[in-house]
């Protein structure tokens, strides 16, 4: 046991607040809420007013990190490799990824698979600094054990989604939506089958002989801290990996695929306030003078700062082509996180000197020799982060009290408005473009219905919407472009059975029988079982041998 070891308090803020907000115990609290009252809690609290709770945790966990390296400057010539040149091809990737859609899949799938990895080694580093702040030697050999634990807990993640079947993704936004399709490996079901099955058993192996090793060496309560975060680390992934694998606990809420989303953006939450927390204290070890209050803010308007700047530049109509569920949040989320791994992931090390004095001793203050901004810059990012937290708050206001409630019942007037003012916030959405134009179909207002599916898949090209773009156009007798509209769907989706069977009829109106014929084959190869499709293939095989027209027949409704 070293010097600073022995002085240190076991405690950062006491037992109350180092449990309750380092080793999870306020995840574990919502956690319960979840499986107690499900839906409920969903109800109570959206996931359309979610990223408000984010905005105050999750923000200011990345500010932090800013701080962290670019506040002295002996620290950003320490991480001027990282700082710049690593930032630097992380945003150079991103802005590639925008207008290239390989490269932004490619961006995702590495997000998606590096995040449980950060969010383990969180935990893991925030543990070993817990047991030497009471002391606790933690010989090599246990390490390892600790350490592959935390390792194979994030490889059962990783697995558990590139199968053939993934499993619900971990990230804090759908990566289901927007253009992006995300890379996989697309694992033999039969290979994934061996490797979920041994990593679980190599992990519940490892964490056994750790607890061994360590029971022989501290008391039960100098291990209370490590014993929680080893079952918040199977809480957040452990479990719920085998729980959707293997169909455990499939009654429990927070394990179910409809909450999988939900839940894991609590989880981030309760990543980013262990982040604060540690980062908070090492910043008062780490400054001569430092205020809580103004710490807090520095960090709130630096994250917010960081998370603006690429979403106002690529927001539609300005730099950007796609809308916020058209991927453009996506690959926003992946740009800043990876560019917090890379820097996150060197600058927390208890092998570095004035980390341990700070995180682990005696509460000794590194030199202070921060260096005021220029005058331009703090008003800068203050505007910056205050503009983010305006996109945030007000975006979710809109969606949850003008967009849901205008959808039921449909109200086409109060939808407009809701999709104006996302425009003006920079927030405009291809989904809410495509329901404002199925409600202004069903109330026959056909060109606007029409105005609304076009900009609808200028933000994010579907074939749902490039359908009902077709029935609006059919609507107003524009025959041509609407089947234009159905081939455009059919480019995106080759098997979309109400895409082949619409552009059959049009095909037909327009009198190529043969291209209505190929089209018709292609819907009942899909879907055999569809009388008026085989109906239509009769009459045009028998018009083809007359030389005569067939009788014509609507095309499928809106969706």
């Amino acid at each position: 046991m070293t010097t600073h070891e022995a002085a240190a308090p076991r405690w950062l803020y006491g037992p109350a607040w180092d449990l309750l907000l380092g080793c999870g115990g306020a995840y574990l609290v919502v956690f319960l809420a979840i499986a107690a009252f499900g839906g409920g809690v969903m109800r109570v609290l959206p996931l359309e007013v979610l990223p408000i709770l984010v905005l105050f945790s999750g923000v200011p966990h990345y500010g932090a990190t800013l701080l962290r390296v670019y506040e002295r400057p002996s620290d950003r010539r320490h991480y001027a490799f990282f700082s710049i040149w690593a930032s630097v091809l992380v945003y150079a990737v991103f802005v590639l990824g925008v207008y290239v859609e390989t490269v932004g899949a490619w961006m995702l799938a590495i997000y998606l698979i590096w995040s449980p990895w950060h969010y383990s080694g969180q935990n893991y580093g925030i543990a070993l600094m817990l047991l030497g702040r009471r002391g606790v030697s933690v010989p090599p050999a246990a390490k390892r054990w600790f350490y592959a634990s935390f390792g194979l807990s994030w490889l059962l993640v990783v697995i558990s989604v590139q199968g053939e079947a993934p499993q619900a993704d971990y990230a804090p936004l759908d990566v289901s939506q927007g253009l992006y399709d995300v890379v996989r490996l697309g694992l033999p079901a039969s290979l994934q089958s061996q490797l979920m099955w041994g990593c679980f058993a190599a992990y519940v192996a490892s964490v056994a002989v750790f607890v061994g090793l360590l029971l022989r060496r501290a008391t039960l309560s100098d291990l209370v801290p490590a014993f929680a975060l080893i079952g918040l680390q199977a809480l957040w992934f452990v479990a719920p990996a085998m729980s959707r694998y293997a169909g455990w606990f499939s009654g429990l809420a927070p394990f179910s695929d409809g909450m999988a989303h939900y839940v894991f953006l609590w989880i981030a939450m309760g990543h980013s306030i262990q982040y604060i927390w540690v980062s908070s204290y090492y910043a008062r070890g780490a400054r001569r003078e430092h205020r809580q209050g103004n710490y807090l803010l520095q960090i709130w308007l630096a994250g917010g700062a960081l998370w603006g700047i690429p979403l106002f530049l690529f927001a539609p109509d300005v730099l950007g082509e796609r809308g916020v569920d058209g991927g453009v949040a996506l690959l926003v989320t992946a740009a800043v996180n990876l560019q917090h791994f890379v820097l996150d992931g060197a600058i927390w090390k208890l092998r570095d000197g004035p980390v341990a004095q700070v995180l682990l001793g005696a509460r000794a203050r590194a030199d202070d020799e921060t260096i005021p901004p220029r005058r331009w810059l703090r008003p800068l990012i203050a505007f910056l982060g205050l503009a983010y937290a305006t996109y945030v708050i007000l975006g979710a206001l809109v969606f949850q009290f003008g967009v849901v409630r205008a959808l039921d019942p449909p109200d086409e007037d109060k939808l407009r408005q809701s999709a104006q003012i996302l425009t003006w916030l920079g927030r405009d959405s291809a989904s809410v473009r495509h329901d404002l134009g199925v409600i202004s179909y069903q109330n026959e207002h056909y060109p606007e219905a029409e105005a609304e599916f076009r900009r609808s898949l200028q933000l994010a090209p579907a074939a749902r919407t490039s359908i009902n773009l077709g029935l609006a156009l059919e609507a107003q007798q524009q025959w041509r472009p609407a089947l234009d509209a159905y081939e455009e769907a059919l480019v995106l989706e080759p098997r979309n059975v109400d895409g082949l069977r619409n552009a059959a009829k049009l095909w037909v109106r327009l009198g190529s029988l043969g291209m209505a014929e190929q089209r018709i084959q292609q819907a009942l190869a899909v879907v055999p079982r569809q009388p008026d499709m085989r109906q239509l293939l009769r009459r045009i095989r028998q018009a083809r041998g007359a030389g005569v027209g067939p009788s014509q027949a609507p095309s499928s409704q809106m969706r």
